[in-house]
């Protein structure tokens, strides 16, 4: 954690040096943009870190072991996937739920076969999808992805497991 913390430390400042020599109001436009943000994540944030205290203190830890942990084998790589397409929220919700109660509990599978799934399977975005690209496109994309998050489970299970 405190690695990306650096590391954001380090490009607020250079951004900001930039902003600051640039003499067309981007100084306030950009503090305007990520007050902005702040306001809209927090809530988001606060929500992830709330009901990821709540599966920590219901959800036993042996449970999440036993049906995403190392020993769970291909049962993990199946329902891992599943668990990501649901979580539902962006990588500020996901994260911080994945972190505070999966990370310490899942094998490297099903942890890989998990987010790989919340980015692929995401049904939260099939109603959009649908909307938008219609029925065929999102067939065809589930058809193609759906074996791709326990796919990438298996091989990372087996290079770094």
């Amino acid at each position: 954690m405190i690695d990306a913390f650096i590391v954001l430390l380090v490009m607020g400042a250079v951004l900001t040096a930039a902003a600051y020599r640039r003499k067309d109001g981007t100084n306030r436009r950009s503090i305007k943009t990520g007050w902005r943000m702040l306001v809209n994540v927090t809530p988001v944030l606060l929500l992830a870190f709330l009901i990821a205290g709540l599966i920590e203190v219901t959800v036993p830890a042996e449970a999440i072991s036993y049906w995403l942990g190392e020993e769970a084998g291909w049962k993990g790589l199946i329902i891992g996937p599943a668990v990501g397409a649901l979580i539902q929220g962006g990588p500020f919700a996901f994260f911080p739920l994945f972190s505070a109660v999966f990370q310490q509990t899942v094998g490297v599978g099903t942890a890989i076969a998990m987010i790989t799934g919340w980015s692929m399977l995401n049904i939260g975005h099939l109603p959009y999808e649908f909307a938008f690209l219609g029925p065929r496109f999102v067939l065809l994309k589930l058809f193609v992805c759906i074996w791709v998050p326990p796919l990438t489970g298996f091989l990372a299970l087996h290079i770094f497991g």
